[in-house]
């Protein structure tokens, strides 16, 4: 499921569906063993039907309406809740105080010859603000820094 990849993640976490009561848990988790839906399994001691992470989305979003369905025959009502967690992108490391980012950025582009620089900074550009991490976005804006401050060539 890791493909080192950006776009898309699919997230990793198990899905789950929360009952009220041990024995609408195992109504439910029978409802949905009778349908498309295989794999489910129900975790008594919490009450949690859990459903596998290898289900897409369009699935998911089938057995919510299924289980929706099922829920407004017997008088329930569905919840849907939030959870936040850290990017699977960024990882739990924390990140670098903005002073030093900068610091790492300058002393990369001291490296680049002023073509590659260019090059760079074009790739960048050419990427929206919203795809680029923190670092470069600030290796963009100091690359355009760069370029407008590079010396003029002498009339002849």
């Amino acid at each position: 499921m890791r493909t080192g990849l950006r776009n898309r993640q699919r997230s990793e976490s198990l899905r789950k569906i929360e009952v009220p009561s041990e024995e609408l848990g195992r109504e439910l988790i029978r409802h949905l063993e009778e349908g498309e839906f295989t794999g489910a399994t129900y975790d008594r001691g919490r009450r949690i039907i859990q459903i596998p992470d290898g289900m897409d989305a369009s699935k998911w979003s089938n057995l919510k309406d299924d289980v929706e369905e099922w829920a407004k025959g017997r008088q329930l009502e569905v919840v849907e809740s939030l959870r936040l967690q850290p990017s699977r992108r960024e990882g739990t490391q924390a990140k670098p105080k903005p002073q030093e980012q900068g610091i790492d950025v300058k002393k990369r582009l001291e490296k680049l010859t002023p073509q590659e620089a260019e090059e760079r900074y074009n790739y960048l550009q050419s990427r929206p603000i919203s795809e680029l991490t923190d670092a470069e976005y600030q290796e963009r804006l100091a690359l355009a820094q760069g370029l407008t401050e590079k010396p003029k060539h002498p009339k002849r």
